[in-house]
């Protein structure tokens, strides 16, 4: 396999989803990992190569989803005898969600990853936050020239009483997002790791320094329909805050997968650009775009969305 400039490597989960929103609709869908496969097809010209562990009693609906689209190498993927993560997500009016999670694979090894580690970008996103372990975060780090984008998302979830997750700061975290160039998490998240709520620009501010510190050059955090922020280090060493507005697309109907896409436009446009500004205005767009959208079977629509 050659891997030429023009290649992403996807590392997470793919799961099963139900999606009950405010509505009352309730949407039977797959998503994780597909939420930036699939969104990623659409918006750049890069070949993707998924990297996973899916449970066999999804291989069937996962390969129709993704099967037949040139852009998408499946190469990565491995399927296990294990029950595919299922996650069932409810949402309220103010845009919370609980999330109940079912099912498990095996972890991602480092033998998995190896074959990807000269693509051009690297993003690896936590949907189960048990897709791999530190041993093998930190050997990709050590084994890997080019940028790491992470989101760590679902490493601050722990499951509780009848699978339900909730937020829970992982011992470890700082280790987890030294190895990354680029860190994404959204404003809960990033309050929890933080010990403190983000709603001022000094509190962000020291978030800021203190993952900065740590090795990344870039945090984003995303602020739902607040928009986002960028914390990175100005010419003179200094911490640099910038804010960006949300942009919508339409009626908000699906906020699922949101933060995944987010992630794939700041990646496509930071990769053509090396420009904090155009590529978080960039995932803004396109994740306003997924919200007008429900479920994985309608993010071949983004594409129309984008030409408007």
């Amino acid at each position: 396999m050659q891997l030429g400039e023009e290649t992403i490597a996807l590392v997470g989960s793919i799961n099963r989803d139900t999606i009950c929103t405010p509505d009352g609709v309730q949407v039977e869908s797959y998503g994780g990992m597909l939420y930036g496969i699939l969104s990623l097809a659409q918006i750049s010209s890069a070949t993707v190569f998924p990297v996973g562990v899916v449970g066999i009693d999804v291989q069937t609906a996962v390969m129709s989803l993704l099967d037949g689209c040139s852009k998408i190498n499946l190469s990565g993927l491995r399927f296990t005898s294990h029950q595919n993560p299922h996650c069932v997500l409810t949402y309220d009016d103010e845009g919370n969600k609980q999330e109940v999670l079912c099912g498990g694979v095996p972890p991602i090894d480092f033998e998995q990853i190896e074959p990807f580690l000269d693509c051009r970008a690297v993003c690896v996103n936590f949907i189960t936050g048990t897709e791999l372990s530190l041993d093998t975060m930190k050997k990709t780090r050590r084994s890997r020239t080019g940028p790491i984008f992470m989101d760590v998302h679902s490493l601050t979830l722990t499951t509780g009483d009848e699978n339900r997750r909730y937020l829970c700061k992982p011992r470890d975290w700082e280790s987890w997002v030294a190895c990354a160039d680029f860190v994404q998490c959204n404003e809960n998240e990033a309050s929890l790791l933080a010990d403190e709520p983000l709603v001022d620009q000094e509190a962000v501010a020291r978030f800021g320094e203190r993952i900065l510190g740590l090795g990344p050059v870039g945090l984003l955090i995303t602020r739902g329909s607040k928009g986002s922020q960028t914390v990175s280090r100005s010419a003179g060493g200094q911490v640099e805050i910038r804010s960006y507005g949300a942009a919508s697309s339409g009626e908000v109907l699906d906020e699922t997968g949101c933060g995944d896409v987010f992630l794939m436009g700041f990646v496509r446009e930071y990769l053509k650009s090396a420009d904090l500004e155009a590529a978080s205005e960039f995932a803004n767009k396109v994740a306003g775009i997924n919200c007008c959208l429900r479920g994985i079977e309608e993010i071949g629509q983004m594409g129309r969305f984008l030409e408007a």
